[in-house]
């Protein structure tokens, strides 16, 4: 309790830093995480409908013909996220991954209260994309379940461990495309029963090719959910086919 009220003393005694560029943030986390001009470039930023890739066109273009996703087909019914894994925001995806960005992680949560809309009767569960524990002992932090939390506490909506991984798995991102879906096959467990009538959002740091997000959905779909959706901080299109 101590702890806590001398974070709020702090609060209102220091401006917070914006979680992208640093600068000021006077309202910083009451409500604003960003400062003004990463707020308006964040408005500004064009994204495909489908899979939330950030497109340089001037004008959005129709989901067919998303370099990004095109080709995919994509077992959610949305995908959203605050933009490319490039830039300040993949510096910003970075330091929440490590074992001391437990602050950038939930503040990169926040961030992501602003994206996704989610409109039922129900609210929607925010689940995090498991993480095995040994990797978590290795690297000191569980950076989807912070997001995961943070994103549940400024929304309101429940957040519930729904999954569990339950073999090691080998880095994603040091496997070819093809090895992805291999590594991640059978490798998840639905914890509890699946609310068949209300909107489950899954939460991740990033979302490249989509394996492991992909995975998750079919054993879900499988265990009886109807409504799935994927909140990322950051989609990762390095090229062409990399999605």
């Amino acid at each position: 309790m101590v702890h806590s009220a001398g974070r709020s003393l702090a609060g209102l005694l220091l401006p917070g830093c914006c979680c992208l560029c640093s600068d000021e943030v006077v309202t910083y986390r009451n409500p604003d995480v960003l400062c003004p001009r990463c707020k308006r470039e964040q408005a500004e930023a064009k994204k495909c409908v489908r899979c939330s890739a950030v497109l340089s066109h001037e004008k959005a273009l129709p989901a067919e013909d998303c370099p990004a996703c095109h080709h995919l087909k994509l077992p959610f019914d949305e995908v959203t996220s605050v933009g490319n894994y490039e830039g300040l925001l993949r510096e910003a995806v970075l330091s929440a991954k490590s074992n001391r960005g437990t602050s950038a992680a939930w503040d990169l949560g926040q961030l992501l209260t602003s994206h996704p809309d989610v409109h039922s009767t129900l609210q929607p569960w925010i689940v995090p994309v498991p993480m095995h524990w040994t990797r978590r002992i290795r690297r000191g932090t569980d950076t989807a379940a912070i997001l995961a939390k943070s994103f549940a506490r400024k929304s309101g909506w429940p957040f519930r461990k729904l999954v569990a991984c339950h073999r090691s798995l080998a880095k994603q991102s040091e496997l070819a495309i093809t090895a992805r879906k291999k590594n991640v096959r059978n490798a998840f467990a639905v914890k509890g029963p699946v609310p068949a009538d209300r909107p489950i959002v899954l939460v991740d740091d990033i979302m490249t090719t989509g394996a492991t997000l992909f995975e998750l959905a079919r054993i879900l779909r499988k265990a009886g959910a109807s409504e799935i959706r994927v909140a990322v901080v950051a989609r990762s299109t390095p090229q062409y086919l990399n999605v």
